[in-house]
């Protein structure tokens, strides 16, 4: 970036002592450090991108889709659990 900034103050001297920056091997040299620059932001937003977490996915899939033996089945086992709580409190009178 330093180096991109240096290059464009080139640009600008070059300019107001009358010389066409465009003929100048500046340009090249601009083009050049753009390019790369644009190669360093690519690699990064690579980097920086949503990644797939395949094991988060299932689960949201597995528990969003719905399927009445599944729901049946943890029915059956909540009121069972449940049951089994009741049967082990003591009774008050």
């Amino acid at each position: 970036m330093s180096a991109y900034t240096l290059n464009s103050l080139f640009w600008m001297y070059l300019v107001t002592q009358g010389v066409n920056p465009r003929e100048h091997g500046i340009k090249q040299e601009l083009e050049r450090i753009r390019t790369y620059m644009n190669k360093v932001k690519e690699i990064t937003d690579k980097k920086k991108a949503a990644r797939l977490d395949k094991g988060a996915a299932t689960r949201f899939l597995r528990s969003a889709l719905y399927d009445s033996k599944d729901k049946e089945s943890r029915k059956k086992a909540a009121d069972a659990a449940s049951d089994a709580l009741q049967a082990k409190r003591p009774k008050h009178r």
